[in-house]
């Protein structure tokens, strides 16, 4: 029975890898979250969920993420491969990817219907490092994403603020005067009219000529700015 147990334990030994190659792993799939999802400050813990065997000696191998998952937290799988004296094998990895960052949180309580502009964005919102492995899909990492943006719920102070929680405010109004921009051919003539609705970035909205009373549709450019084509 002894010598079972002994057998059992020396045949684990040599199927696993060294805690050095763990670390060299871990460390390569950091580096490629880290290029690969340049646009966050994410902090990443690695946590290996595969078994590693028949690779002799894992020490001296050099090891490169050769494909990665489209996601960079939560549980996750890689395409690794393993190069050493004995040649090279290719294998998949699955991994825990735990992550951490600094997350848009409410500074104080806000009240639905609240405008965030430049001046006051700090006013209402700070940061505060978490993990965020299994948070849902959507919070803010940033405030540049909620400038000119009204909250279309109550938030609490402390609570984590996501992208969902805001509407995005119309560049035009209704009823006001705005500036039309006409292009004919490479002329480009100014006027004013007077939008018939709200209109977002894009938007075709109608506009109102308020000498002939004439109606025209045109593109939503810029705040208070509409942009109409003529054709010659």
């Amino acid at each position: 029975m002894l010598l079972i147990v002994i057998k059992i334990y020396l045949i684990i030994l040599l199927q696993a890898p060294s805690s050095g190659f763990s670390e060299k792993l871990k460390n390569e799939i950091v580096n490629y979250l880290t290029k690969k999802f340049s646009d966050r400050q994410v902090e990443y813990l690695v946590e290996l969920k595969s078994k590693f065997t028949n690779f002799g000696n894992f020490e001296n191998c050099d090891v490169k993420v050769i494909q990665g998952p489209d996601d960079f937290r939560g549980y996750q799988t890689f395409k690794v491969k393993v190069s050493g004296k004995d040649g090279s094998k290719e294998f998949f990895v699955s991994a825990l990817l735990r992550t951490f960052e600094n997350v848009v949180v409410a500074r104080r309580d806000l009240n639905r219907g609240e405008v965030v502009d430049s001046g006051r964005v700090f006013d209402l919102f700070s940061f505060e490092r978490i993990e965020t492995t299994f948070l849902k899909d959507g919070y803010l990492c940033s405030v540049s994403g909620v400038y000119g943006k009204k909250l279309k719920k109550a938030v609490r102070r402390g609570e984590i603020v996501f992208e969902s929680y805001f509407d995005v405010l119309p560049l035009v109004k209704g009823g006001e005067t705005v500036r039309v921009i006409a292009k004919v051919g490479n002329v480009k003539v100014e006027t004013m009219g007077i939008a018939k609705s709200d209109g977002h970035l894009n938007e075709i909205i109608m506009v109102v000529n308020p000498r002939s009373g004439k109606l025209f549709p045109g593109k939503v450019v810029r705040k208070g700015v509409v942009a109409v084509e003529i054709e010659n």
